[in-house]
């Protein structure tokens, strides 16, 4: 009887222990990293998902009323959360309701350590555009020549070039020939900026702070992602 006692607590320990035994193989930053996350409609940038890449823009079409997310943890331990709602690894979010004005998604990866205590933590922020009726979303990519800010309007002038894209896919190459100078377009009230590299961007809080930050990254190549007549995103083109 004795003996069947130490098994039975012996397996009451390994069983409260599995959770954290579980976590111990994983790498710690691990514990709070996705692997992908997949909206199930729109154009995301940067176009390839990077657990280290913490802000992502996506935008979609001007019928689209409402989104998901479908966000996968590199941990099965992690929990994650959609605007605040706690979604299963692999499962689709709650629906994110679509307007004609900007807004986040805010999706979160939380680990626990022992005894439910937090030990970890990070959010990624996806920014979203919806198209106004009747207007295109467009993508450009030019070498920044000129940019400044005049009556509170911030201009853009830039050397496009040529974006050749791989079949199925957002990945693309580039030439560019100098025969196409984009000149003092109009960047929206609401315009994302976002300096640094493709892979690791950072977002500037407003246009002269990217105006101060934006060749730091050694090139002054960026995407252009404008609405009819207005750019709406500012982004770093990974040249490499």
């Amino acid at each position: 009887m004795k003996k069947i006692l130490s098994l039975l607590m012996a397996f009451l320990v390994i069983a409260t222990l599995s959770p954290v035994l579980a976590q111990s193989g994983v790498a710690p930053e691990r514990l709070t990293s996705l692997v992908h996350n997949a909206p199930n409609t729109g154009i995301m940038l940067p176009a390839q998902f990077d657990p280290n890449q913490t802000t992502y823009l996506l935008t979609v079409a001007d019928w689209v009323s409402r989104i998901r997310f479908t966000p996968y943890a590199a941990s099965p331990t992690s929990v994650v959360t959609v605007n605040g709602q706690v979604v299963a690894s692999g499962q689709e979010s709650q629906i994110i309701q679509m307007t004609n004005e900007p807004q986040a998604a805010a999706i979160t990866v939380t680990a626990y350590g022992a005894g439910g205590v937090l030990t970890g933590q990070t959010t990624y922020t996806v920014y979203l555009q919806r198209r106004p009726s009747e207007r295109r979303t467009r993508v450009s990519a030019g070498y920044i020549t000129e940019i400044s800010i005049k009556d509170n309007v911030s201009v853009i002038s830039a050397d496009l070039i040529t974006l050749n894209y791989q079949p199925f896919s957002n990945i693309s190459s580039f030439f560019n020939d100098s025969n196409y100078i984009y000149r003092n377009y109009q960047a929206a009230d609401s315009c994302l900026y976002y300096f640094g590299t493709l892979n690791n961007p950072v977002r500037a809080k407003n246009a002269q702070e990217f105006i101060n930050s934006y060749q730091l990254g050694g090139s002054t190549l960026y995407y252009l992602v404008y609405i009819e007549d207005k750019i709406v995103a500012v982004l770093p083109y990974d040249a490499g």
